[in-house]
């Protein structure tokens, strides 16, 4: 947990106070301006501007000006730090400011009433003054108060003033005005006002503070040095006056003007970048290593050239290290810095990078798409926002996509969104818990993961069970549980777990986990496919892709040299409760090594021994020609599928013999050919089963044999209703 400290180290930084907390040079501007101000003729009344947008360190400056003032300028002149943005709204600053003059000069009143406790002569003028040129015409009780000698005065209980000291003085402003310059002149002294944060304020608020500066405040002896931004303090004279141009009206009311120079894009760079590693470092107690400097340095100099200002580093540094010890366990650092750099500095792509991530999970996962006209847009306006970047790095969508994943193409209008990423780098996306990872992605934004999604902890923990023989039971109920709706779209939570389980993923962990695995299959995958059928009648399992998961299972367990492959896989094959299930994973064994099918050699990946896997062929064809599998045979529409895994396995002739067997008689016969039809979609019928003579013809006769038996059924009467759903089936087919 990050300590009160460490945080305010990494972040939540105010002003600086001290010469040893500058870091972009303010301290030598400081130093000259304060000489300046101290060659100024004192005698004339002076108004300095500091100018600077917000957050270019105004205030910092104005800080370490004051100290500087205060060695550089005599005993006699009084700096008084005035801040009208922490007065009240109700109060006027004329009378915040008089206020705070009258009790500096209180502290240099050697008269008798001041030594009395009372307000003396000099104190009571200014007071009054206040009153009469303050346009908020407060009551006197307001602003005046009693004071105790060397302090300040007290703004509470301060009737018996009010109702003594100034009852009875009718003297005009100017006469008063006239009165408090020669008293002051006569006392020696003057006095350096330096305000802040006047661009803060309300537009009528500042126009009175300028009218307080120029008009009513306006003593020889004073000097006053304020600090805004000019197009702000310009926009709030332009409203609180109606003029038409609030800079020519500020350069009438501030004869000289100190821009604050913008700080090196550098400097800017190399501070949020030690920030960030200040963060990094106490947090995780630790130093950060080469690799994470590597990435930290590369977002820094790309999307750290967005910042403008010392207050958009320490702004960023403040979301960081709020977000950061609450997600280090979930996030990669850089991936979160360049968030939060864009979130500064180009918020529009922020956002546009939120709802790219939000899309990109569903595409991901299956689902849903993007249409092509929502990705022109996207690419649109994603050329929109790279364009404001002021950095030719960082207006590249090459940049981005180290960042943002599945974007291709150089310029704006060869972009391309939603590009499938590879199983290893998904698996390296996720590994590192990056922005692109689809575990990972939505801790970024929301503190969770995301919805549609399982976490990698999930997938630990299944394979922890699949290791540990006494909690297979409960590792077949967990992936069983999962055959149900992940309430985002018809997609269940076990497609989601099955298309998780990519060759990275799987090859983190040991052949005696993998094959735990693989026991499920082989125990229920039979039962898994039976389920999708009563969810969907329409089903079919090659969409469920377990097979491709299966075989990445066995290769890993090849891997192992160590494990006894033939032994152990002999065995599931024997018992294996899915024998249909078994029956077409073994066929595409077959296929991937070259013993079965017409694949290209480019396109076989034999990770078995040949010998080892004809020995395998022949146990498992002896259990699929036994009796009891062959007597298991359901006519249910997926019969097609096992019938060519068997004659892969067992041969054609051992099929052709059982089929022959099977449909001597007329009913069985038509019954059979039902069972192997295939399922199809039109736009036009939607679902519909067809019949492909053609392709059955190698297990159970030519074409024209099968259509001269339908014609000696249909001449015997019999069974005219199965007769018709065969011929439909074959007129299906040419459909």
């Amino acid at each position: 947990m990050v300590t009160e400290n460490a945080l305010s180290r990494a972040g939540f930084e105010g002003p600086v106070l001290k010469p040893e907390d500058d870091r972009y040079g303010y301290t030598a501007i400081a130093e000259g301006l304060a000489r300046s101000i101290s060659a100024l003729d004192e005698n004339v009344s002076t108004v300095i501007g500091i100018e600077g947008q917000w957050g270019s360190g105004k205030t910092s400056l104005l800080n370490l000006l004051t100290e500087q003032l205060k060695t550089q300028v005599p005993a006699t002149t009084q700096i008084v730090v005035f801040s009208p943005w922490v007065n009240s709204p109700d109060e006027s600053p004329v009378n915040a400011l008089m206020m705070t003059i009258a009790a500096r000069l209180a502290k240099l009143d050697t008269s008798a009433m001041a030594q009395a406790g009372k307000a003396g002569p000099l104190a009571v003028n200014i007071l009054n003054y206040a009153q009469q040129t303050s346009r908020r015409l407060a009551p006197v009780t307001r602003f005046a108060g009693n004071f105790v000698p060397g302090l300040v005065l007290v703004a509470d209980g301060m009737d018996a003033l009010a109702e003594t000291s100034l009852k009875g003085r009718e003297q005009t402003a100017a006469e008063l005005r006239a009165d408090i310059e020669g008293k002051i002149a006569a006392l020696g002294i003057s006095f350096i006002v330096v305000i802040d944060d006047l661009d803060r304020l309300e537009p009528a608020q500042a126009v009175e503070v300028l009218r307080m500066v120029r008009s009513v405040a306006d003593f020889s002896r004073f000097r006053y040095v304020m600090c805004y931004d000019r197009d702000v303090l310009a926009h709030a004279v332009e409203t609180g006056l109606g003029v038409q141009n609030g800079k020519r009206y500020l350069q009438k009311i501030i004869p000289l003007s100190f821009s604050l120079p913008r700080p090196e894009s550098f400097d800017l760079r190399r501070e949020f970048l030690a920030g960030v590693v200040r963060l990094y470092t106490s947090v995780c107690r630790t130093e950060p290593d080469e690799a994470l400097l590597q990435d930290l340095r590369r977002v820094s100099d790309i999307y750290g050239d967005a910042l403008r200002t010392p207050r958009e580093v320490q702004l960023t540094l403040n979301a960081l290290a709020f977000r950061y010890s609450g997600l280090r366990d979930y996030i990669w650092l850089p991936d979160l810095c360049f968030l939060q750099l864009i979130r500064t500095g180009n918020p529009d792509l922020y956002d546009w990078t939120e709802l790219y991530l939000t899309e990109r999970a569903v595409v991901e996962s299956g689902d849903g798409t993007v249409s092509e006209a929502e990705q022109a847009q996207m690419v649109s306006s994603l050329g929109q926002y790279l364009s404001l970047f002021r950095s030719s790095e960082a207006r590249s969508a090459t940049s981005l996509r180290h960042w943002v994943p599945g974007i291709s193409g150089y310029k704006t209008e060869h972009l391309k969104l939603f590009v499938q990423a590879d199983d290893d780098t998904k698996a390296v996306l996720t590994a590192n818990r990056r922005l692109g990872s689809a575990a990972y992605w939505r801790y970024y934004f929301a503190y969770s993961s995301p919805q549609n999604v399982l976490s990698p902890d999930y997938f630990t923990e299944l394979f922890r069970m699949a290791g540990n023989t006494a909690k297979y039971t409960a590792l077949a109920e967990e992936l069983l549980s999962r055959i149900s709706s992940n309430n985002i779209s018809s997609r269940t939570w076990f497609e989601h777990i099955l298309s998780q389980l990519t060759w990275p993923v799987i090859a983190a962990h040991t052949a005696e986990e993998c094959e735990g695995f693989l026991r499920f299959f082989f125990e229920h995958g039979d039962e898994v496919i039976k389920r999708y059928t009563i969810r969907n009648e329409w089903f079919e399992p090659h969409n469920l892709d377990m097979n491709s998961v299966a075989v990445r299972l066995l290769e890993r367990i090849c891997e192992d040299k160590r494990w006894p492959v033939t032994e152990h896989l002999g065995a599931m094959l024997d018992t294996g409760k899915s024998w249909r299930w078994i029956a077409d994973l073994f066929r595409q064994l077959l296929w991937l090594h070259g013993l079965a099918g017409n694949r290209a050699a480019h396109e076989q990946k034999q990770f078995m021994l040949l010998e080892e896997l004809r020995l395998l062929q022949r146990r498992l064809a002896f259990r699929l020609d036994a009796p009891d599998i062959t007597g298991q045979f359901d006519l249910d529409g997926l019969l097609l599928s096992h019938i060519w895994a068997w004659c892969d396995i067992s041969g054609l002739e051992s099929v052709k013999a059982w089929v022959q067997n099977e449909t001597v008689e007329d009913e069985k016969f038509l019954r059979f050919l039902l069972a192997l039809r295939y399922r199809g979609i039109s736009s036009a019928t939607g679902h519909y089963r067809a019949l492909s003579l053609t392709q059955i013809a190698e297990f159970i006769g030519e074409a024209e044999q099968i259509s001269h038996r339908l014609e000696q059924i249909e001449q015997s009467g019999n069974h005219a209703e199965l007769l018709s759903q065969v011929k439909e089936a074959i007129a299906r087919h040419r459909f």
